[in-house]
Protein backbone atom coordinates (compact mmCIF):
# COMPACT_ATOMS: atom_id res chain seq x y z
CA UNK A 1 0.00 0.00 0.00
CA UNK A 2 2.82 2.40 0.92
CA UNK A 3 4.60 1.58 -2.36
CA UNK A 4 1.46 2.44 -4.36
CA UNK A 5 1.10 5.76 -2.54
CA UNK A 6 4.75 6.63 -3.20
CA UNK A 7 4.40 5.67 -6.87
CA UNK A 8 1.29 7.85 -7.24
CA UNK A 9 3.12 10.76 -5.61
CA UNK A 10 6.06 10.39 -8.00
CA UNK A 11 3.72 10.34 -11.01
CA UNK A 12 1.87 13.45 -9.82
CA UNK A 13 5.10 15.33 -9.12
CA UNK A 14 6.59 14.39 -12.49
CA UNK A 15 3.48 15.62 -14.23
CA UNK A 16 3.27 18.85 -12.21
CA UNK A 17 6.93 19.64 -12.89
CA UNK A 18 6.01 19.79 -16.57
CA UNK A 19 3.22 22.19 -15.78
CA UNK A 20 0.20 19.95 -16.47
CA UNK A 21 -1.59 19.37 -13.18
CA UNK A 22 -4.63 20.49 -11.27
CA UNK A 23 -2.57 23.34 -9.80
CA UNK A 24 -1.66 24.64 -13.26
CA UNK A 25 -1.75 28.41 -13.77
CA UNK A 26 -4.02 27.83 -16.77
CA UNK A 27 -7.14 25.63 -16.62
CA UNK A 28 -6.19 22.20 -17.93
CA UNK A 29 -8.39 20.27 -20.34
CA UNK A 30 -8.36 17.01 -22.22
CA UNK A 31 -8.07 17.68 -25.94
CA UNK A 32 -10.75 15.20 -26.99
CA UNK A 33 -13.21 16.71 -24.51
CA UNK A 34 -12.62 20.09 -26.18
CA UNK A 35 -13.49 18.63 -29.59
CA UNK A 36 -9.93 17.97 -30.77
CA UNK A 37 -8.40 15.06 -32.63
CA UNK A 38 -5.79 13.68 -30.23
CA UNK A 39 -4.31 11.46 -32.92
CA UNK A 40 -3.12 14.61 -34.69
CA UNK A 41 -1.58 15.90 -31.46
CA UNK A 42 0.22 12.59 -30.96
CA UNK A 43 1.57 12.89 -34.52
CA UNK A 44 2.66 16.44 -33.70
CA UNK A 45 4.66 15.25 -30.69
CA UNK A 46 6.21 12.46 -32.79
CA UNK A 47 7.18 14.99 -35.48
CA UNK A 48 9.16 17.01 -32.94
CA UNK A 49 10.62 13.95 -31.25
CA UNK A 50 11.83 12.50 -34.56
CA UNK A 51 13.85 15.59 -35.51
CA UNK A 52 16.33 15.86 -32.65
CA UNK A 53 18.22 18.68 -34.38
CA UNK A 54 15.14 20.93 -34.53
CA UNK A 55 15.75 23.69 -31.93
CA UNK A 56 12.16 24.16 -30.78
CA UNK A 57 12.14 24.78 -27.03
CA UNK A 58 8.43 24.77 -26.26
CA UNK A 59 5.05 24.32 -27.91
CA UNK A 60 1.83 24.96 -25.98
CA UNK A 61 -1.74 24.64 -27.25
CA UNK A 62 -4.97 25.66 -25.56
CA UNK A 63 -8.53 25.13 -26.74
CA UNK A 64 -11.44 27.11 -25.36
CA UNK A 65 -9.15 28.59 -22.71
CA UNK A 66 -7.91 25.21 -21.48
CA UNK A 67 -4.34 23.99 -21.84
CA UNK A 68 -4.44 20.69 -23.75
CA UNK A 69 -0.85 20.27 -24.96
CA UNK A 70 2.35 21.40 -23.22
CA UNK A 71 5.68 20.41 -24.74
CA UNK A 72 9.15 21.36 -23.52
CA UNK A 73 12.14 19.81 -25.23
CA UNK A 74 15.34 18.46 -23.65
CA UNK A 75 15.46 19.34 -19.95
CA UNK A 76 13.73 22.73 -20.28
CA UNK A 77 11.62 23.48 -17.23
CA UNK A 78 8.23 25.17 -17.38
CA UNK A 79 9.35 28.02 -15.09
CA UNK A 80 12.20 29.13 -17.36
CA UNK A 81 11.77 32.32 -19.38
CA UNK A 82 12.48 32.37 -23.11
CA UNK A 83 13.92 35.19 -25.21
CA UNK A 84 11.44 36.81 -27.60
CA UNK A 85 12.36 38.66 -30.75
CA UNK A 86 9.47 40.53 -32.42
CA UNK A 87 6.84 38.90 -30.19
CA UNK A 88 8.07 41.72 -27.93
CA UNK A 89 6.42 44.21 -30.31
CA UNK A 90 3.02 42.54 -29.89
CA UNK A 91 3.28 42.58 -26.10
CA UNK A 92 4.29 46.26 -26.30
CA UNK A 93 1.13 46.83 -28.35
CA UNK A 94 -0.90 45.31 -25.52
CA UNK A 95 0.74 47.64 -22.98
CA UNK A 96 0.04 50.67 -25.19
CA UNK A 97 -3.60 49.57 -25.37
CA UNK A 98 -3.79 49.35 -21.58
CA UNK A 99 -2.23 52.84 -21.29
CA UNK A 100 -4.91 54.17 -23.64
CA UNK A 101 -7.58 52.39 -21.60
CA UNK A 102 -6.22 54.12 -18.49
CA UNK A 103 -6.15 57.53 -20.17
CA UNK A 104 -2.36 57.84 -19.90
CA UNK A 105 -2.09 58.06 -23.71
CA UNK A 106 -4.86 60.13 -25.36
CA UNK A 107 -5.37 58.03 -28.51
CA UNK A 108 -3.66 56.24 -31.36
CA UNK A 109 -4.29 59.23 -33.64
CA UNK A 110 -2.53 61.79 -31.44
CA UNK A 111 0.60 63.06 -33.28
CA UNK A 112 3.94 61.87 -31.95
CA UNK A 113 4.94 65.54 -31.77
CA UNK A 114 2.32 65.93 -29.02
CA UNK A 115 3.23 62.70 -27.21
CA UNK A 116 7.01 63.10 -27.01
CA UNK A 117 8.69 65.85 -24.97
CA UNK A 118 9.72 68.80 -27.14
CA UNK A 119 13.23 68.74 -25.63
CA UNK A 120 13.93 65.40 -27.35
CA UNK A 121 13.55 66.84 -30.86
CA UNK A 122 16.68 68.23 -32.50
CA UNK A 123 14.88 71.18 -34.06
CA UNK A 124 11.49 72.65 -34.98
CA UNK A 125 11.61 70.97 -38.39
CA UNK A 126 11.67 67.52 -36.76
CA UNK A 127 8.71 68.52 -34.57
CA UNK A 128 6.82 69.56 -37.69
CA UNK A 129 7.70 66.30 -39.45
CA UNK A 130 6.37 64.23 -36.55
CA UNK A 131 3.09 66.13 -36.61
CA UNK A 132 2.32 63.84 -39.57
CA UNK A 133 3.01 60.64 -37.59
CA UNK A 134 0.74 59.06 -34.99
CA UNK A 135 0.81 55.85 -32.95
CA UNK A 136 -1.29 54.02 -35.50
CA UNK A 137 1.37 54.75 -38.13
CA UNK A 138 4.12 53.75 -35.72
CA UNK A 139 2.38 50.49 -34.82
CA UNK A 140 1.80 49.74 -38.49
CA UNK A 141 5.50 50.11 -39.40
CA UNK A 142 4.68 53.15 -41.50
CA UNK A 143 6.91 55.78 -39.94
CA UNK A 144 10.72 55.60 -39.87
CA UNK A 145 12.75 55.14 -43.03
CA UNK A 146 15.45 53.13 -41.26
CA UNK A 147 16.27 49.82 -42.99
CA UNK A 148 18.12 47.67 -40.48
CA UNK A 149 19.90 44.32 -40.05
CA UNK A 150 19.19 41.48 -40.55
CA UNK A 151 16.79 42.68 -43.25
CA UNK A 152 19.34 45.12 -44.69
CA UNK A 153 23.03 44.31 -44.31
CA UNK A 154 24.37 47.42 -46.03
CA UNK A 155 27.14 49.36 -44.28
CA UNK A 156 24.83 52.33 -43.70
CA UNK A 157 22.17 50.15 -42.07
CA UNK A 158 24.73 48.43 -39.86
CA UNK A 159 26.23 51.75 -38.78
CA UNK A 160 22.81 53.27 -38.01
CA UNK A 161 21.81 50.25 -35.95
CA UNK A 162 25.09 50.43 -34.04
CA UNK A 163 24.45 54.09 -33.24
CA UNK A 164 20.89 53.28 -32.18
CA UNK A 165 22.03 50.54 -29.82
CA UNK A 166 24.58 52.90 -28.23
CA UNK A 167 22.15 55.81 -27.91
CA UNK A 168 21.59 57.24 -24.42
CA UNK A 169 17.88 57.66 -25.16
CA UNK A 170 16.17 55.46 -27.77
CA UNK A 171 13.25 57.84 -28.20
CA UNK A 172 15.49 60.85 -28.75
CA UNK A 173 17.50 58.91 -31.32
CA UNK A 174 14.46 57.73 -33.29
CA UNK A 175 12.92 61.21 -33.29
CA UNK A 176 15.95 62.31 -35.29
CA UNK A 177 15.58 59.60 -37.95
CA UNK A 178 14.20 60.17 -41.49
CA UNK A 179 10.55 59.36 -42.21
CA UNK A 180 8.97 57.38 -45.01
CA UNK A 181 7.63 59.42 -47.90
CA UNK A 182 4.01 58.28 -47.58
CA UNK A 183 3.17 57.94 -43.90
CA UNK A 184 0.27 55.56 -43.36
CA UNK A 185 0.75 53.85 -46.73
CA UNK A 186 4.42 52.91 -47.07
CA UNK A 187 5.54 49.92 -45.00
CA UNK A 188 9.06 49.34 -43.66
CA UNK A 189 9.53 46.70 -40.99
CA UNK A 190 12.39 47.48 -38.60
CA UNK A 191 13.31 47.41 -34.93
CA UNK A 192 13.81 51.15 -34.44
CA UNK A 193 10.22 52.27 -35.10
CA UNK A 194 8.81 50.44 -32.02
CA UNK A 195 11.10 52.50 -29.79
CA UNK A 196 8.85 55.45 -30.63
CA UNK A 197 5.96 53.55 -29.03
CA UNK A 198 8.03 52.28 -26.10
CA UNK A 199 9.51 55.74 -25.48
CA UNK A 200 6.15 57.49 -25.60
CA UNK A 201 4.75 54.88 -23.20
CA UNK A 202 7.57 55.59 -20.74
CA UNK A 203 7.22 59.37 -20.86
CA UNK A 204 3.44 59.16 -20.47
CA UNK A 205 3.51 56.64 -17.60
CA UNK A 206 6.88 57.69 -16.08
CA UNK A 207 7.81 54.00 -16.04
CA UNK A 208 9.81 51.76 -18.29
CA UNK A 209 7.59 49.58 -20.47
CA UNK A 210 8.71 46.63 -18.35
CA UNK A 211 7.81 48.28 -15.05
CA UNK A 212 4.50 49.43 -16.48
CA UNK A 213 3.84 45.85 -17.56
CA UNK A 214 4.72 44.64 -14.07
CA UNK A 215 2.07 46.98 -12.64
CA UNK A 216 -0.59 45.99 -15.20
CA UNK A 217 -0.52 43.06 -17.63
CA UNK A 218 2.17 40.90 -16.03
CA UNK A 219 0.70 41.44 -12.56
CA UNK A 220 -2.86 40.66 -13.61
CA UNK A 221 -1.78 37.47 -15.40
CA UNK A 222 0.44 36.45 -12.46
CA UNK A 223 3.49 36.18 -14.70
CA UNK A 224 6.82 35.17 -13.19
CA UNK A 225 10.52 35.38 -14.06
CA UNK A 226 9.95 37.92 -16.82
CA UNK A 227 12.65 40.29 -18.03
CA UNK A 228 13.06 42.95 -20.74
CA UNK A 229 16.64 43.20 -21.94
CA UNK A 230 18.56 45.93 -23.81
CA UNK A 231 17.38 49.11 -22.07
CA UNK A 232 19.00 52.45 -22.84
CA UNK A 233 20.69 54.53 -20.13
CA UNK A 234 17.43 56.33 -19.27
CA UNK A 235 15.60 53.04 -18.71
CA UNK A 236 13.55 53.00 -21.94
CA UNK A 237 12.96 49.44 -23.11
CA UNK A 238 13.79 48.54 -26.67
CA UNK A 239 10.45 48.20 -28.43
CA UNK A 240 11.51 45.76 -31.13
CA UNK A 241 12.80 42.80 -29.14
CA UNK A 242 14.31 41.71 -25.84
CA UNK A 243 11.37 40.59 -23.68
CA UNK A 244 11.78 37.26 -21.88
CA UNK A 245 8.67 35.34 -20.79
CA UNK A 246 7.75 31.84 -19.73
CA UNK A 247 5.81 29.99 -22.46
CA UNK A 248 2.89 29.62 -20.05
CA UNK A 249 2.77 33.41 -19.69
CA UNK A 250 2.80 33.80 -23.48
CA UNK A 251 -0.13 31.41 -23.50
CA UNK A 252 -1.94 33.51 -20.87
CA UNK A 253 -1.58 36.59 -23.05
CA UNK A 254 -3.03 34.69 -26.01
CA UNK A 255 -5.94 33.33 -23.99
CA UNK A 256 -6.68 36.77 -22.55
CA UNK A 257 -6.92 38.19 -26.09
CA UNK A 258 -9.03 35.19 -27.15
CA UNK A 259 -11.38 35.97 -24.26
CA UNK A 260 -11.76 39.60 -25.38
CA UNK A 261 -9.39 40.95 -22.79
CA UNK A 262 -10.52 38.92 -19.79
CA UNK A 263 -8.32 36.76 -17.60
CA UNK A 264 -10.23 34.81 -15.00
CA UNK A 265 -12.82 37.35 -13.78
CA UNK A 266 -10.84 40.51 -14.53
CA UNK A 267 -10.95 42.71 -17.62
CA UNK A 268 -7.18 43.03 -18.10
CA UNK A 269 -7.35 44.61 -21.57
CA UNK A 270 -10.43 46.47 -22.80
CA UNK A 271 -12.57 44.60 -25.31
CA UNK A 272 -12.30 47.70 -27.51
CA UNK A 273 -8.52 47.34 -27.76
CA UNK A 274 -8.83 43.64 -28.53
CA UNK A 275 -11.29 44.44 -31.30
CA UNK A 276 -8.85 47.06 -32.59
CA UNK A 277 -5.85 44.74 -32.85
CA UNK A 278 -7.89 42.22 -34.82
CA UNK A 279 -8.22 44.82 -37.60
CA UNK A 280 -5.16 44.89 -39.92
CA UNK A 281 -4.72 48.12 -41.86
CA UNK A 282 -1.49 47.84 -43.85
CA UNK A 283 0.26 45.29 -46.05
CA UNK A 284 3.90 44.32 -46.19
CA UNK A 285 3.44 43.46 -49.87
CA UNK A 286 2.76 46.94 -51.25
CA UNK A 287 -0.22 48.77 -52.71
CA UNK A 288 -3.22 46.66 -53.62
CA UNK A 289 -2.28 43.67 -51.45
CA UNK A 290 -4.70 42.70 -48.67
CA UNK A 291 -3.91 44.23 -45.29
CA UNK A 292 -2.10 41.69 -43.13
CA UNK A 293 -0.48 43.80 -40.42
CA UNK A 294 -1.33 46.38 -37.80
CA UNK A 295 -0.78 47.29 -34.14
CA UNK A 296 2.39 45.12 -34.20
CA UNK A 297 0.36 41.99 -34.94
CA UNK A 298 0.37 39.87 -38.11
CA UNK A 299 -2.64 38.16 -39.66
CA UNK A 300 -1.91 34.70 -41.05
CA UNK A 301 -3.83 31.83 -42.61
CA UNK A 302 -2.82 28.21 -42.12
CA UNK A 303 -5.12 26.41 -44.52
CA UNK A 304 -8.29 26.63 -42.48
CA UNK A 305 -9.68 29.70 -44.22
CA UNK A 306 -9.70 31.30 -40.77
CA UNK A 307 -7.26 34.12 -40.04
CA UNK A 308 -4.93 33.91 -37.05
CA UNK A 309 -3.84 36.97 -35.10
CA UNK A 310 -0.13 36.31 -34.66
CA UNK A 311 2.84 37.65 -32.75
CA UNK A 312 5.78 36.57 -34.87
CA UNK A 313 9.37 36.54 -33.60
CA UNK A 314 12.51 35.90 -35.63
CA UNK A 315 14.06 32.47 -35.06
CA UNK A 316 10.81 30.85 -34.07
CA UNK A 317 8.72 32.49 -31.35
CA UNK A 318 4.98 32.71 -31.88
CA UNK A 319 1.65 33.51 -30.22
CA UNK A 320 -1.13 32.54 -32.65
CA UNK A 321 -4.80 33.14 -31.82
CA UNK A 322 -7.90 31.94 -33.70
CA UNK A 323 -11.23 32.87 -32.03
CA UNK A 324 -13.54 30.72 -34.18
CA UNK A 325 -11.54 27.63 -33.28
CA UNK A 326 -10.99 28.79 -29.69
CA UNK A 327 -7.33 28.10 -30.35
CA UNK A 328 -4.12 29.62 -28.93
CA UNK A 329 -0.71 28.27 -29.95
CA UNK A 330 2.59 29.47 -28.53
CA UNK A 331 6.05 28.36 -29.59
CA UNK A 332 9.61 29.27 -28.62
CA UNK A 333 12.90 28.23 -30.13
CA UNK A 334 16.07 29.34 -31.86
CA UNK A 335 15.70 28.40 -35.52
CA UNK A 336 18.78 30.00 -37.04
CA UNK A 337 18.00 31.22 -40.59
CA UNK A 338 21.18 29.66 -41.98
CA UNK A 339 19.86 26.21 -41.04
CA UNK A 340 16.07 26.44 -40.87
CA UNK A 341 13.16 28.16 -42.55
CA UNK A 342 11.24 29.06 -39.40
CA UNK A 343 8.16 30.27 -41.28
CA UNK A 344 7.85 27.01 -43.20
CA UNK A 345 8.36 24.91 -40.07
CA UNK A 346 5.68 26.72 -38.06
CA UNK A 347 3.33 26.69 -41.06
CA UNK A 348 3.84 22.93 -41.37
CA UNK A 349 3.11 22.32 -37.69
CA UNK A 350 0.00 24.48 -37.89
CA UNK A 351 -1.43 23.28 -41.23
CA UNK A 352 -0.58 19.59 -40.91
CA UNK A 353 -1.20 18.94 -37.23
CA UNK A 354 -2.55 21.74 -35.04
CA UNK A 355 -5.34 23.24 -37.15
CA UNK A 356 -6.68 19.79 -38.22
CA UNK A 357 -6.56 18.71 -34.57
CA UNK A 358 -8.54 21.79 -33.55
CA UNK A 359 -11.12 21.27 -36.28
CA UNK A 360 -11.77 17.72 -35.06
CA UNK A 361 -13.53 15.36 -35.00
CA UNK A 362 -13.04 14.58 -31.35
CA UNK A 363 -10.94 11.43 -30.97
CA UNK A 364 -8.91 10.05 -28.08
CA UNK A 365 -5.34 8.80 -28.33
CA UNK A 366 -4.40 5.63 -26.41
CA UNK A 367 -4.34 6.23 -22.66
CA UNK A 368 -1.58 8.63 -21.59
CA UNK A 369 0.29 8.15 -24.88
CA UNK A 370 0.61 11.90 -25.51
CA UNK A 371 1.67 12.63 -21.94
CA UNK A 372 4.23 9.80 -21.95
CA UNK A 373 5.74 11.03 -25.22
CA UNK A 374 5.86 14.65 -23.99
CA UNK A 375 7.74 13.54 -20.88
CA UNK A 376 10.13 11.52 -23.04
CA UNK A 377 10.85 14.56 -25.21
CA UNK A 378 11.46 16.69 -22.12
CA UNK A 379 13.97 14.15 -20.81
CA UNK A 380 15.67 13.81 -24.18
CA UNK A 381 18.42 15.64 -25.99
CA UNK A 382 18.71 19.38 -25.34
CA UNK A 383 17.81 21.48 -28.36
CA UNK A 384 20.08 24.39 -27.38
CA UNK A 385 23.87 24.39 -27.37
CA UNK A 386 26.88 26.54 -26.51
CA UNK A 387 27.07 27.95 -30.01
CA UNK A 388 23.79 29.80 -29.48
CA UNK A 389 23.73 33.33 -28.11
CA UNK A 390 23.37 33.25 -24.34
CA UNK A 391 20.24 35.41 -24.49
CA UNK A 392 18.48 32.63 -26.43
CA UNK A 393 19.03 29.99 -23.75
CA UNK A 394 15.96 29.66 -21.47
CA UNK A 395 16.59 30.37 -17.80
CA UNK A 396 14.83 31.34 -14.60
CA UNK A 397 17.38 33.97 -13.64
CA UNK A 398 17.54 37.36 -15.42
CA UNK A 399 20.38 37.97 -17.84
CA UNK A 400 20.74 41.73 -17.27
CA UNK A 401 20.15 44.23 -14.50
CA UNK A 402 16.97 46.25 -14.96
CA UNK A 403 17.12 50.06 -15.04
CA UNK A 404 14.33 52.24 -13.67
CA UNK A 405 13.08 54.96 -16.01
CA UNK A 406 14.88 58.23 -15.25
CA UNK A 407 14.44 60.68 -18.15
Amino acid sequence: MLFKQLLLTVIILATCCRGICEQSEIPVGKASEEGMDEAKLLDLAKRIEDDQRLPIFSLLISKNGKLVFELYTGQIKSDESHYLMSVTKSVLSTLVGIAIDQGKIPSTTTPISDLAPAKLFKNKMDIKDFEKVNLKNVMGMSALNTPDPPRDMSSSAIERQSNYLKARNYLEFTLGMPLLKNIGTDFLYNDETPSLASGVLSYKTQLSAFDYGCQTLFKDLECRNMEWMHQDLTGINMGGYGLRLRPVDMQKIGITILQKGKWKDKQVISSQWVETIFQPYISNAGDGAPANYGWYWWHQNYGSGKAFLEANGWKGQRIAIQPELGLVVTMTGCLEPEKFNEGSIFAELMAKYIVPAAEGPSTSAPDNSIEILLQKINKGQARHNRAMESRMIPSVRPKEKAIRFRP
